[in-house]
């Protein structure tokens, strides 16, 4: 688990307790063979939904269990709040909030294992739903409870997630929750089930398939030996509505995950004293990239309400970023220079580097701050001419209009100038002329934010 992944997860997870209640999640984490046996005694779902109910403290008496037919896949990831619950592999039911009803689209029988994981997700769904909490209709905040409430043993042996998805988000902060917990998720979240149940060898990880077990039982050493987590339920303390002073002062705790979370909310309407700069110049310039990364992100959020947050000594310091050894951090300072209207003669030289990279994030950090500018040097020019060539010739489109939109703002006759460069090549040339005919001049916001 990278620490920006991580965090997220116990954020999530904090924010899972706040709304259902702490001790729910220091609950008994439940066997396999339980969980089979409860089943077995009278073989019927609704003994499952109520057994959940009770190791929960939640009355399930207004939830029906019905058969339906196997729904079709979703396209948009599913949900547990009133749609299908569907990923790269999926549950074969779903729970309705609307008449708090779990449809299964198969008999219990033909799968076990599945058939009562379904049931299992749609009392902890019902749960939340009962409690108002706003994420119940992504599976993968359902899955955290399940697992944090010591009801995941049989959903940690069923593989729902075939791939892990990518995403340029480098702070993998701004995404909506994935379709169901992938496997270095679920790992990392049986850690924590453990360590906060203050296990040190929990019995029931024998029972974790392979795959699972082995990054289980690292996190959990890691856990035990530092204590780094956002999320501690056995302290019971309600961390999400602290006030900014609060904020400020976890962003200076020596822990990963809090520094994190903590710069996630940092805020300013006021120009910061010299003991705040101070503190997000030492986050900038921490070893970590996922404190870094954050930290950039704290200071663009902020200066869109301050713009004097970005004083002489922070736009310095991005800078210096743009040559920093991580991509990612590379990537992300460049677009925060660019958003702030702070790019300097250096930081452009280096924009046009960029741009002759393989990786997809550093291309579009340097053609977004390019196409910040209302000229650009030969070179620059020529730099995005390459670049565009080779896009077209395989085929991906993901930049077109961001390079077209770059060429309108800084040729005279852009038109001409394509026609030269596709001159051997019609079929790139008709696209690339499409895409020129079609596109706005400015796609990126000019100037500093505002």
């Amino acid at each position: 688990m990278s620490d920006s992944a991580k965090s997220r997860l116990e954020f999530c997870l904090q924010q899972i307790a706040e709304c259902i209640g702490f001790d729910r999640f220091t609950l008994p984490v439940l066997s396999r063979e339980t969980l089979f046996q409860v089943y077995e005694a009278e073989r019927t779902p609704q003994q499952v939904v109520a057994f959940v109910g009770k190791h929960l403290g939640h009355d399930v008496e207004g939830i029906q269990v019905r058969f339906g037919l196997p729904q079709a896949p979703s396209t948009g990831g599913g949900c547990c709040g009133g749609g299908s619950c569907s990923g790269p592999s999926e549950l074969p039911g779903r729970y309705d909030a609307t008449n708090r009803s779990i449809t299964l689209d198969q008999q219990i029988d033909n799968d076990p294992a599945l058939g009562i994981a379904t049931l299992i997700h749609g009392v902890v769904c019902d749960l939340l739903s009962q409690n108002n909490f706003a994420g119940a209709h992504f599976p993968e905040l359902v899955e955290l409870a399940v697992v944090g409430t010591g009801l995941g043993m049989i959903r940690n042996s069923i593989s729902l997630v075939a791939k892990h998805p990518t995403s340029w988000d480098s702070t993998q902060w701004e995404l909506s929750p994935r379709p169901f917990l992938d496997g270095p998720s679920l790992a990392y979240t049986n850690a924590i089930a453990a360590w906060v149940r203050q296990e040190s060898t929990p019995a029931w990880a024998k029972e974790l398939p392979g795959d699972l077990k082995r990054p289980m039982q690292k996190s959990l050493k890691f856990l035990l030996k530092t204590n780094d987590c956002f999320f501690q339920p056995r302290l019971k303390q309600t961390l999400l509505s602290q006030t900014q002073s609060e904020w400020w002062q976890l962003a200076a705790s020596p822990t990963t995950s809090n520094q994190v979370i903590a710069l996630r909310h940092l805020q300013s309407s006021v120009m910061p004293d010299d003991e705040q700069e101070s503190l997000i110049l030492d986050k900038l310039r921490s070893p970590s990239a996922a404190i870094t990364l954050n930290a950039i992100a704290a200071v663009e959020r902020m200066a869109a309400q301050e713009p004097s947050i970005a004083g002489e000594a922070i736009v310095t310091e991005l800078r210096t970023l743009t040559d920093h050894r991580d991509d990612e951090v590379r990537a992300k300072s460049m677009c925060a220079l660019a958003g702030l209207g702070a790019l300097d003669e250096a930081t452009v030289e280096t924009a046009t580097d960029m741009l002759d990279d393989h990786q997809k994030h550093l291309v579009f950090a340097g053609l977004f701050a390019l196409c910040t500018r209302d000229s650009v040097s030969e070179e620059a020019v020529q730099a995005v001419d390459r670049c565009f060539v080779r896009l077209l010739r395989a085929c991906d489109y993901d930049f077109a209009d961001l390079i077209a939109a770059g060429y309108r703002r800084w040729l005279t006759d852009p038109e001409s100038h394509l026609q030269d460069l596709f001159q051997n090549s019609p079929e790139h040339l008709t696209i690339a002329l499409e895409t020129l005919e079609n596109v706005p001049q400015r796609l990126v916001p000019l100037g500093r934010i505002a």
